[in-house]
């Protein structure tokens, strides 16, 4: 099997996959990957809303009231709120991750990437298999518990990859068949 190949030039094109059939691609930045995650985050915000909403009636807990949803009362609820609150936070985070691993693993990208065009590959340029995926969403968890400072490494990195495309071997670039370019 023929090593992999990247090679960045500094207008972010990089080159993947086997010396023998090198693709030029271009990767995508961290602001075009924020807007795909804030579409993303739109698309899986209502199902996160009506399972919190049923979880909180089937406990028989007072849903806090509109005037009450502020910084401070969000923080003692999730300090004071027991295991149910913490459950609760663990099953959005598990659907997160579902949505996430879902979706790329069998469509190569997210709704909010595909939207933007974009879509995700491995270092040898192909569609990224169900183990990378995987490693990229628990990648994705640590960098979220790194207070968001492994997804803010993608406006840093010279090959735009957040600490979860570092450990799962993968790229966010722009699905421009028309960049495509033999190597």
């Amino acid at each position: 099997m023929a090593q992999p190949q990247a090679a960045i030039s500094p207008s972010a094109d990089l080159v993947v996959g086997a010396q023998s059939s090198a693709h030029v691609v271009r990767v995508a930045g961290f602001w075009r990957r924020s807007v795909a995650a804030a579409i993303d985050a739109a698309c899986i915000a209502p199902a996160i809303l009506v399972l919190g909403w049923l979880a909180f009636r089937a406990s028989g807990l007072r849903l806090p009231a509109a005037t009450d949803i502020r910084v401070e009362n969000m923080l003692e609820l999730l300090l004071e709120g027991g295991s149910f609150v913490h459950s609760l936070l663990a099953m959005e985070l598990a659907i997160v991750l579902l949505y996430g691993f879902l979706f790329t693993a069998t469509t190569g990208a997210t709704p909010g990437l595909r939207l933007l065009r974009l879509k995700v590959i491995n270092v040898y340029g192909d569609a990224p298999e169900w183990w990378r995926v995987l490693l990229r969403c628990l990648g994705f968890l640590c960098g979220g518990l790194l207070l968001g400072l492994g997804l803010l490494w993608i406006g840093f990195d010279r090959e735009k990859r957040g600490l979860h495309d570092w450990l799962a071997g993968t790229y966010v670039i722009r699905n421009d068949p028309d960049r495509m370019k033999r190597g």
